[in-house]
């Protein structure tokens, strides 16, 4: 059974995290169903080192770990939001991130990129991003105007709902691309890629 850790933190953005929390966890829902031909479901929980989370719609959150110990997870996902400010200038937990991407499969959701940027997990790397901070990312990296970019053990997504493009790449590593579409079938996830890019001047939606 794979384990994945989100790390949640104040100022986080809801929408992302929910996306890809709630259809990662479909695994054990629609297993039970009957309707899943999979042996193990994927364990996903909510990790912080605080015990109320207030996200960025003042959503509030209870993670089921606290603290910053990652070992025992297969995954770590960062979400986006403006909190990202705050944990890249916290120290300890870039060292837990860049320790666990050195060794493990690690992704974020848009400004989420820039905590794997400051741990240094991004140098000589392809990623992106939220597409209005592709110029702050590019200080650290390759960055490419995609939905997802996929470079060796690091996954990154643009903004919020990217997070549907990023549980349907987890889902085909962790299963196959046949289980990953079973899931997106099944919650109607619409498949066409528009690229539609809207100014929307400065609002706060990474």
């Amino acid at each position: 059974m794979k384990k994945i850790a989100i790390y949640v933190f104040n100022n986080v953005e809801e929408l992302g995290l929910d996306i890809v929390y709630n259809i990662l966890k479909k695994t054990k829902i629609l297993k039970q169903r009957g309707f899943l031909p999979i042996d193990q479901p994927l364990e996903v929980e909510l990790i912080s080192d605080k015990k109320i989370v207030v996200g960025t719609k003042d959503m509030h959150i209870t993670p089921h770990y606290i603290g910053l110990d990652f070992t025992d997870y297969d995954i770590l996902i960062i979400p986006g939001g403006k909190g990202i400010d705050t944990v890249v200038q916290n120290q300890a937990i870039l060292d837990k991130i860049k320790e666990f991407g050195q060794e493990k499969l690690i992704c974020s959701i848009g400004l989420g990129s820039m905590a794997l940027a400051l741990a240094g997990l991004l140098e000589n790397k392809k990623a992106t991003t939220h597409h209005k901070h592709y110029q702050r990312l590019q200080k650290y990296c390759k960055v490419e105007d995609k939905r997802i970019v996929v470079d060796g053990n690091i996954i990154t997504v643009g903004g919020m709902l990217c997070a549907v493009d990023l549980a349907e790449k987890i889902l085909e590593i962790s299963y196959s691309k046949s289980i990953a579409d079973i899931i997106l079938e099944y919650i109607e996830v619409e498949r066409r890629r528009k690229g539609i890019r809207l100014d929307l001047g400065e609002l706060d939606e990474e």
